[in-house]
């Protein structure tokens, strides 16, 4: 679970959020992996380590028990606002990269940069859309919508990197 659990979807948040992440400080190269969370809640709040911040934006319900047409329209609804955010930023930057992380699913065992590694303990393992912003081009802004099985929320997250985003092999 996340801190924006049973937040609405809204987009002045949202693109508030990934400002402050994209002008924020990123963990130095040497820093250890750091899973932050809420004091009161226990919920993850963000994930910093060495040249990168992960944090959550959107959390949909709980899938448990629904069933079609309702589990699609969740599924719908994560694609929207994913979307949303996308055209915002296509837009802004130009179109963004596609980088997945397929090559991890179909190889479990295979050693993992520490970005896949925080994206894949937060259970994200959905594509990453990836764009250069043109005021902060040393950096990298990837927006990542997944969730572990059929029966777990949603979760759209941003990720900031100081540099490019590893590519992983096809």
């Amino acid at each position: 679970m996340t801190v924006v659990r049973g937040r609405t979807f809204d987009v002045s948040r949202v693109l508030g959020a990934i400002a402050a992440l994209l002008t924020g400080p990123i963990p130095s190269a040497d820093s250890p992996t750091s899973i932050e969370s809420d004091r009161h809640s226990g919920e993850w709040l963000a994930t910093r380590a060495a040249g990168f911040v992960l944090a959550p934006l959107w959390e949909g319900p709980d899938l448990t028990g629904l069933r079609d047409p309702e589990w699609t329209e969740q599924l719908e609804t994560g694609d929207q606002h994913l979307a949303t955010l996308a055209r915002t930023f296509d837009e802004q930057w130009g179109p963004h990269r596609v980088l997945t992380v397929d090559y991890l699913i179909r190889n479990p065992q295979a050693d993992r940069p520490p970005v896949y590694d925080a994206l894949l303990r937060q259970d994200l393992y959905g594509d990453l859309h990836v764009w250069t912003p043109d005021q902060i081009p040393d950096r990298r802004l990837a927006l990542v919508l997944g969730h572990s099985d059929g029966d777990q929320p949603l979760t759209l997250a941003a990720l900031v990197t100081a540099g490019p985003v590893p590519e992983l092999p096809g």
